[in-house]
């Protein structure tokens, strides 16, 4: 099971990892609040659509606090992800996000009772250092720079997924819900909570083949089929140790942003990228 588990997981990790140049690209021509709620929106159809044609139970999905906690948390974190990615590249982006691992370490501690080992406090000091040398690329000037508020935005949503992967987790093993259930309740709460970003909207959208493409790429395969094979792997394993797998979210996303968009990590960050890699491997 666990290793059924781990490679559903790789999947998810493999998908959300091509999202991040996918979505940069995209950004180019939409509004990152339009485009995220696009995202749920199209989703929570396709789900509330199943659930009408199968006959199946809506308010299930809004039984428990630990659903809601988990949707808004989830709505916070895509939304400073999407907004930060068009101050930022999304080579930058993966590495920042995925340093949620280390975080959820910390929060794992205080929330779930697991023990705080000299090993996760090493990882959590590296990956630390690490973020501060991407977001600075070793030059503190860089600090009153466009980039660098993107990278903050984006790192302080990785904090917040940190806190969000807790009540995946709860919500994966406490409820009795199937990993389906609890992928289509985060979709409909999640399409709640960004309703009120959209004031902050400009409305600009395309018709473009990029931009269609791309919400049809996060909407369906990203968001129901990548959370739901991460939702299924969650049941099986702990927390923490996904970050070993969602590690190669970051190799995936660098790698096509190198060839499809042309960024380049310079030689500062490359080092905050391994100090980060290895703070999460401290950690997993």
């Amino acid at each position: 099971m666990r290793a059924g588990a781990t490679a559903g997981l790789l999947v998810s990790t493999i998908i959300w990892g091509v999202s991040f140049p996918v979505v940069k690209a995209a950004l180019g021509e939409m509004d990152p609040f339009l485009f995220v709620f696009l995202r749920f929106g199209i989703a929570s159809l396709f789900v509330l659509s199943y659930l009408t044609l199968f006959k199946k139970k809506v308010s299930k999905l809004f039984r428990s606090r630990i659903l809601w906690i988990l949707g808004i948390t989830n709505a916070l974190g895509f939304a400073m992800e999407f907004y930060g990615m068009t101050l930022t590249t999304a080579s930058k982006a993966s590495l920042l996000v995925n340093v949620n691992v280390v975080f959820m370490a910390i929060f794992a501690t205080y929330l779930l009772g697991e023990r705080m080992t000299l090993r996760t406090i090493v990882g959590i000091i590296l990956g630390v250092i690490g973020v501060a040398l991407i977001t600075t690329e070793g030059d503190p000037s860089r600090l009153s720079g466009g980039s660098i508020l993107g990278d903050l935005i984006i790192f302080l949503g990785g904090i917040v997924w940190a806190y969000s992967n807790i009540y995946n987790k709860r919500a994966a093993t406490e409820l009795g819900m199937t990993p389906m259930e609890v992928t289509e309740s985060m979709i409909i709460i999640s399409t709640l909570g960004l309703l009120p970003f959209l004031p902050l909207s400009n409305w600009t959208f395309s018709t473009s083949t990029l931009a269609i493409s791309s919400i049809i790429y996060t909407s369906i395969v990203c968001t129901i089929v990548g959370f739901y094979l991460f939702y299924r792997a969650l049941r099986e394993l702990t927390v923490v140790n996904t970050g070993i797998v969602l590690l190669f979210e970051i190799v995936v996303a660098v790698v096509i942003a190198n060839t499809f968009l042309g960024e380049v990590i310079p030689p500062v960050g490359f080092i905050g990228g391994i100090l980060i890699g290895a703070g999460i491997l401290l950690v997993s």
